[in-house]
């Protein structure tokens, strides 16, 4: 036996033994960023899983403190910051002793689920693998996904493993169109710690999974976008700004007494935020608005703040750092000064933003010929 710890090496990570992530297209991964579909949970009941050949190699390499392609995402992200999917994981686990001579045993703490790729929005930098709207847009055939052959084994897995349970993510998709987190709330204790990452911008009043979410002890509510007004509804089509107001305000009055609930948001940092994004602090301040939290956005590459001019880099890190002041958690205070020190850092030889322009101008041709919004006159800025 022995008690995990990232004391084993650089490459050391809980999630192959913790977690559990289901992606949209209903493959089982060890996490979010896992780059190795290891089964299809429509087809295969999750007790298998374990005896996965990619899995048990996968565990082996991070025991022994080698690299794995499945890790491709984590070694990216922190060569830009210091944040990654794994540094998550290793905060919340709870270090449990693991017998690494029984690789093919789980010790589930962590659920990640998002069924399928059901969504209301067809936001800028997404993709029919996340979105419906985005596959309906593209005329790409993507069925429902149908879990009827496993469905009923895995919740009896997940309910196997109750007490054991201690985070359970729902995203999406959105998590709040997807009928299946109707049997996974009901599978879960009430105190379960739940992150729920949802844009927030379908009806709420009749949504069963809303209400139940709100009959839980615990969860953390972010609310997915990057800016406001008229950008907000360029970036997130199909969405409305005075939709995305007034449920914010109904969720915050349903919880204002619930003290495990809390309200943040999961912002994307790209681009179209980048060029004013201590006015975007800012604003949420003074409007009462969720606490902004943010990730980087690494695809497409051509919306990444990476890959602007070195004038356009230096005063998104100029903004990053005036935006420390808006933050009191050590991940997200740490996100914002890597950052803004690696675009200080970057040596790349690009002049101006003409590709970014003609990127956006064929995406409006293409897919918005008739959308009331156009990148060029929402972004000037970019021209300068």
């Amino acid at each position: 036996m022995i008690k995990l710890s990232t004391s084993i090496g650089k490459n050391f990570c809980y999630a192959p033994w913790t977690n559990i992530h289901i992606n949209p297209q209903g493959t089982y991964k060890t996490c979010c960023g896992g780059e190795v579909e290891l089964a299809d949970l429509r087809k295969i009941p999750i007790q298998q899983v374990y005896q996965s050949k990619d899995l048990i190699r996968i565990k082996n390499n991070i025991i022994n403190n080698l690299s794995d392609n499945n890790c491709n995402n984590c070694y990216r992200q922190e060569k830009m910051s210091s944040t990654s999917e794994r540094n998550w994981y290793d905060s919340i686990s709870n270090s449990e002793e693991i017998n690494l001579a029984k690789l093919a045993e789980s010790y589930i703490q962590n659920l990640d689920i998002r069924w399928s790729n059901t969504c209301n929005l067809s936001c800028t930098y997404c993709s029919h693998d996340a979105s419906s709207q985005w596959a309906a847009i593209k005329k790409i055939p993507i069925d429902r996904l149908d879990y009827s052959d496993t469905i009923d084994s895995l919740m009896e897995f997940i309910k196997s493993n109750k007490k054991s349970l201690k985070n359970l993510g729902l995203l999406g998709g959105e998590p709040l169109l997807q009928k299946e987190n109707n049997f996974l709330l009901d599978a879960v204790s009430d105190d379960i710690h739940i992150n729920v990452i949802t844009n927030l911008s379908v009806p709420l009043e009749n949504n069963k999974i809303f209400h139940k979410l709100l009959e839980k002890k615990n969860v953390a509510w972010d609310i997915s976008f990057d800016t406001v007004k008229e950008k907000f509804e360029y970036v997130r089509h199909g969405g409305s700004w005075s939709t995305q107001i007034k449920n914010i305000r109904y969720l915050q009055e349903l919880t204002k007494n619930k003290p495990g609930h809390n309200l943040g948001t999961a912002g994307v940092y790209s681009i179209y935020n980048a060029q004013d994004l201590s006015s975007l602090h800012s604003y949420f301040h003074e409007n009462d608005l969720p606490n902004l939290r943010w990730n980087e956005l690494h695809h497409p590459h051509i919306l990444s703040v990476a890959n602007l001019p070195e004038k356009y880099r230096l005063i998104a890190a100029d903004e990053l750092e005036k935006s420390i002041k808006y933050h009191h958690m050590p991940r997200q205070i740490n996100f914002l000064k890597d950052m803004a020190n690696n675009l200080k850092n970057i040596n790349k030889e690009i002049d101006n933003c003409f590709e970014l322009y003609n990127w956006h101008d064929n995406q409006e041709k293409t897919y918005w010929p008739n959308f009331k919004y156009k990148f060029k006159d929402l972004w000037p800025e970019y021209r300068e």
